[in-house]
């Protein structure tokens, strides 16, 4: 009989039950090597990994320990190649959700310059603070920028993620102060594959690493529909989709 998991789940989560949101999660952990934290039985302070995943769901998941050890951390990894056997709460944010699954085995990477745990694909994942439409991410061979007029003159940012109702960009560390949450954006343009669109934007939150969050107000209709055309085909392209209609919703595009 099992024994009940130590790791109480938290309310307002729901079972990511499809194969497109599966996949969805595959391809970040595959590609964008998500950050996250790692609770272990018995403790109460978890500890930052960064997660990747193989080629396949069938290769697993990976946590990645990048920053030095401290002393607790130390002892803890050399607990854990011992007693393998310990359950361990996993949380990791991705684009679209958060994510979380409870492990029952600990399983190191032999040979890693780096220490690194192997989970097999849970069978069951979790997923919290659900956003409505998909949010991808942008890169130096699929660039985005948004530029803005501020107190300090005019800014151009880099874009890291957009979904069609709102944003996350990267600023200098001595712009950060220019946008409080709450705020808004002045005479804001989004550049996104050569085509430039007039947003109104507010400020929402910030983000480690000197990023902001936005929220997208204002947009002409015309290019709302192009920014959601542009997500859809990227999707369709990442994920392999067949050729079959679909929009930019986090649902199953084939569901009816």
């Amino acid at each position: 009989m099992s024994t009940p998991s130590e790791f109480p789940i938290p309310e307002g989560v729901s079972e990511v039950a499809d194969e497109y949101q599966l996949n969805l999660c595959h391809y970040e952990l595959q590609h964008l090597k998500p950050k996250g934290t790692i609770l272990f039985a018995k403790e109460t302070q978890e500890i930052n990994f960064c997660f990747l995943a193989g080629t396949t769901r069938d290769e697993g998941i990976f946590a990645r320990l990048d920053e030095p050890m401290s002393p607790r951390v130390r002892r803890m990894m050399d607990y854990l190649e011992k007693y393998p056997r310990t359950e361990c709460f996993v949380s990791l944010t991705l684009l679209q959700f958060k994510l979380i699954f409870v492990a029952n085995v600990v399983n190191f990477v032999k040979g890693a310059q780096t220490k690194t745990i192997h989970f097999t694909f849970p069978a069951k994942l979790l997923k919290t603070h659900r956003r409505k439409f998909i949010r991808i991410p942008f890169n130096e061979k699929f660039p985005a920028t948004l530029s803005f007029q501020s107190s300090a003159g005019l800014k151009i940012c880099k874009v890291k993620d957009l979904s069609r109702e709102g944003m996350r960009i990267q600023v200098d560390p001595a712009d950060i102060g220019l946008l409080d949450p709450g705020g808004r954006l002045r005479q804001a343009t989004l550049k996104v594959l050569n085509r430039e669109m007039p947003v109104g934007l507010s400020i929402v939150s910030h983000y480690p690493g000197n990023q902001v969050g936005l929220k997208i107000i204002a947009v002409s209709e015309e290019d709302r529909a192009w920014i959601k055309d542009c997500i859809r085909i990227l999707m369709k392209q990442i994920l392999n989709l067949p050729d079959t209609p679909f929009g930019d919703s986090l649902e199953d595009p084939n569901k009816k």
